[in-house]
């Protein structure tokens, strides 16, 4: 059975936010499109952008830099909208650049080291794992998503409170 983990491949987009590389389970990942401003929501949660119209369907977009390093996307030709499913319905998260998509081995998957992170931040990372010469840290794309988060039906709710 061990065997069959170890030998078992899943595939990740994997993407850039300054120097530290991620990736997201190709399983959640609707589409791939260039950066797009957002329209700014009132009282949208720290880390929410606002939102974008795709293919006239109105979904969050979250800036991943400002969520996970505190730091806001600096936009550029390379800057991507990564479109995942999440337990929320479609969101968008802003990332610098989408670089590959790569088959990583269910077996080469580490836990994240929680000793380096706080218990927030430790829950959104599925794990950790060697990429060729590089280290990816694998997302979880609901755990990564800033809290209170847009539910579906467009209503922002925080604590079960409507907003």
């Amino acid at each position: 059975m061990d065997e069959l983990l170890i030998a078992e491949q899943r595939q990740y987009v994997l993407f850039r936010l300054r120097s530290e590389e991620y990736g997201l389970a190709i399983k959640r990942v609707q589409s791939i499109i260039r950066y797009e401003a957002a329209t700014p929501v009132p009282r949208a949660p720290a880390g929410v952008d606002g939102v974008i119209n795709l293919r006239g369907q109105v979904i969050p977009l979250v800036d991943l830099g400002r969520v996970l390093l505190g730091e806001p996307l600096v936009p550029t030709q390379a800057s991507r909208i990564i479109v995942v499913e999440s337990s929320v319905g479609s969101v968008g998260l802003a990332v610098d650049v989408v670089y590959e998509v790569a088959s990583i081995a269910v077996g080469d998957v580490k836990p994240a080291p929680a000793a380096a992170l706080g218990a927030e931040t430790s829950e959104a990372f599925e794990g950790v794992v060697s990429h060729g010469d590089r280290l990816v840290i694998l997302l979880d794309a609901d755990k990564a998503l800033p809290k209170p988060v847009f539910m579906s039906g467009g209503q922002l709710q925080e604590d079960g409170a409507d907003v």
